[in-house]
């Protein structure tokens, strides 16, 4: 008889310990249903990107030379539950245009030189981007607009003779692209996007307004957290 009690004794605690084996799997198993840290938590993103400059605008008139020295490199908090990230920028721009040896009139008189127009910028900017989709989708579109001011330089060298403007100015830019993760949930991705940036820059002696841009860039972007 105390065998047979000990013996149910014993199937009881083995069923009981089982059933709480069974509850531990099942809650490791949910730790992996768990959304990432990207989806959780504010995250963070540097983006490195380059390419194509083009001059709009009254500047496109002055300037009607495109530039590859276009570099830009952006940090954004991302904050996964709106699609929104906000973040600052910082660029390098610089534009060159050579005009072959011509005879302009100058004060009642005729002079023979060679224009090099040239044109640098580094703007800061405010960003905020919508992202379209989770944060962590493979191919993630966004739009983006941006507030700030650069320090901007404009030169035209008629021949070894410099004439031109300098100093801070206000810049506003409006954009689009697409991020591109090498693998789901990874840190490493590509990047892509275009902007318009607009920056008042006049100078009447040329018949310049504005030295507004169009810029279309690729690069690569990490995020952490």
């Amino acid at each position: 008889m105390k065998n047979m009690k000990r013996i149910m004794c014993l199937a009881i605690a083995l069923a009981f310990a089982g059933e709480l084996f069974a509850q531990q799997v099942i809650e490791r198993r949910e730790l992996f249903k768990r959304p990432s840290p990207y989806e959780r938590y504010t995250t963070y993103r540097v983006s490195v990107t380059g390419g194509l400059g083009m001059p709009a605008g009254t500047f496109g008139t002055y300037m009607d030379k495109t530039t590859l020295r276009n570099y830009n490199i952006a940090l954004d908090f991302v904050f996964p539950k709106t699609n929104v990230s906000a973040g600052v920028s910082i660029g390098s721009q610089y534009f060159q245009n050579r005009i072959g040896r011509q005879l302009y009139s100058s004060d009642n008189q005729d002079v023979s030189a060679v224009q090099t127009r040239t044109f640098s910028a580094i703007p800061v900017i405010l960003t905020g981007s919508y992202h379209v989709g989770n944060v962590n989708a493979l191919i993630r579109p966004y739009v983006q607009v941006g507030v700030g001011g650069a320090f901007a330089e404009l030169i035209n060298y008629w021949g070894t003779i410099p004439t031109g403007d300098n100093g801070f100015r206000f810049v506003a830019q409006a954009g689009a692209g697409v991020r591109v993760l090498f693998k789901k949930q990874g840190k490493l991705g590509l990047e892509a996007g275009a902007t318009y940036q607009h920056m008042p820059f006049e100078f009447a002696n040329e018949g310049i307004k504005d030295a507004s841009t169009l810029n279309a860039r690729v690069g690569f972007f990490y995020r952490w957290w």
